[in-house]
């Protein structure tokens, strides 16, 4: 089932004309978010991130178009899901300009937890460098093949790292380092997808008292000897890496578990401080 236009509705009921810049061109926009403790706590921030592409995009929306939390928990109850679930927002691009774009909402069961050891990375990738990098796009398919192949060489996740091979992000992740107790993180400058998840772990991490540096490194920076690394991501949440490479981190180190635990807190009680 999906959630269409304030209706819960059967898959196969959704039509999208063959004039849709979805097809023509590949334009449009999705959200990944999950429940906690059954509730979509991060839906306020995932929407607004959403219209803000659109609009930058140009890409047709309109506020009575978006889902609010009693659409979700609708389209939870008529798919049966127990516990909590994965939600997926997609917006096709319209058209043109002035309308003809359509909104949809499908939920799915949570990916696997991370492995106990952590995340093993090591297969690395050229970063985007076109206009939609800042966005979560349906024009996805570099990071897809990036991920398949980390997957096939073993590895949990692919980093992408610019033409002086400082790391970016991940092919659907954020990237942490925790370098003499302080995070150090790339900026949100138009490089990467500055995700939801990303945010909230910086807002959090000052709210403790933990500095955070917007900053790319690569491995030949000195700076970049972390005790600690991990991944954001709005469905898991923080990931710890266990292994990069030739080094190996606790998984989780200490500050990541702060975090960790001061994140799930904030989530299941709602967002509230």
């Amino acid at each position: 089932m999906i959630w269409y236009q304030g209706a819960i509705v059967a898959d196969d009921s959704l039509r999208i004309s063959v004039s849709d810049r979805a097809f023509e061109h590949g334009l449009g926009l999705f959200e990944t978010l999950r429940t906690w403790n059954g509730r979509p706590t991060l839906l306020p921030r995932h929407l607004e991130r959403l219209t803000r592409s659109a609009r930058e995009l140009g890409i047709p929306l309109e506020e009575s178009d978006l889902p609010g939390p009693e659409d979700v928990q609708a389209l939870l109850a008529a798919d049966g899901r127990e516990g909590d679930a994965a939600l997926r927002i997609t917006l096709s691009g319209g058209a043109s300009a002035e309308g003809g774009s359509t909104l949809w909402m499908r939920s799915s069961p949570l990916p696997p937890s991370p492995p106990l050891e952590g995340f093993r990375l090591g297969t690395i990738g050229p970063a985007r460098q076109d206009p939609l990098t800042a966005f979560k796009s349906l024009n996805y398919w570099p990071y897809r093949l990036l991920f398949e192949r980390a997957r096939a060489e073993g590895c949990d996740e692919a980093l992408l790292v610019d033409r002086a091979g400082k790391v970016l992000e991940g092919s659907r992740t954020n990237v942490f380092f925790v370098i003499d107790g302080r995070l150090t993180t790339p900026p949100a400058d138009g490089r990467i997808l500055p995700g939801v998840m990303r945010g909230l772990v910086v807002e959090r991490a000052r709210a403790l008292g933990i500095d955070v540096d917007e900053e790319a490194l690569g491995p030949l920076d000195r700076r970049l000897r972390p005790e600690e690394m991990f991944l954001t991501n709005a469905l898991r949440g923080i990931v710890p890496v266990g292994v990069w490479g030739g080094a190996r981190f606790p998984a989780p180190g200490s500050t990541t578990r702060r975090l960790q635990d001061d994140l799930a807190r904030w989530l299941a009680v709602g967002g509230e401080s």
